[in-house]
């Protein structure tokens, strides 16, 4: 049996879970937004696809992957020869990407049921932790940090996009929720991690690379 249908299947009978922030019962409001067209003008995915210099066979985590709208992007990316863990909390987002991951062939996008505590992963399983506007939602960071480094392979690369904190703009959560860029770095750097580059592409958010210790 296909591992998609399998992951379907044990997705289907997940206990419901919710985040402090939102709640995802009504999947269907939360495609509508997270998969807006319009979304793509200031997201600007596939640029930030190319930021992340992704090779054929990495193993990839996207955590808080949502519906899927980087993850699906990702698995294309790194081909047959890599994996996907499309990385949430929530039951209804994973069975969402399960199901569409199935329905469009898309074999090497795993969706991954995480805790707040941990993304669920092996240790040493993947090249790439990418992790978009979600950053601001991890309470206990600095141990969060600590299992990504376990997770992440020698050499591996964390990658963060999230919004800035010292600008006005239209989209993203409260200025108080928003961590800056430069705090951001500081705690990273704090953990072990080596700082790499900034892309400065992106019009609401900011993009960080970092290595693992």
């Amino acid at each position: 049996m296909n591992m998609l249908m399998v992951l379907l299947g044990l997705l289907l009978g997940a206990q419901q879970h919710h985040t402090i922030h939102h709640s995802f019962e009504n999947v269907d409001q939360w495609v509508k937004e997270f998969e807006d067209p319009k979304r793509d003008g200031w997201q600007k995915p596939e640029e930030v696809v190319e930021h992340m210099k992704l090779a054929p066979g990495d193993d990839v985590a996207d955590i808080g992957a949502g519906t899927g709208y980087f993850a699906r992007r990702f698995a294309e990316a790194v081909g047959a020869e890599g994996t996907v863990y499309a990385v949430d909390l929530e039951p209804n987002m994973l069975r969402y990407m399960a199901k569409r991951a199935v329905e469009e062939g898309q074999t090497n996008l795993v969706p991954v049921l995480a805790t707040a505590q941990s993304p669920m992963l092996a240790p040493r399983s993947v090249d790439v932790v990418f992790i978009c506007d979600t950053i601001h939602h991890i309470e206990d960071r600095d141990r969060y940090y600590e299992t990504l480094e376990r997770d992440l392979r020698p050499g591996g690369r964390l990658v963060i996009v999230d919004f800035y904190k010292d600008r006005d703009i239209p989209q993203g959560p409260p200025r108080a929720m928003r961590i800056s860029r430069d705090a951001l770095r500081q705690e990273l750097e704090k953990s072990g991690f080596r700082f790499l580059e900034a892309g400065e592409f992106l019009p609401y958010q900011y993009f960080l690379v970092f290595e693992r210790p």
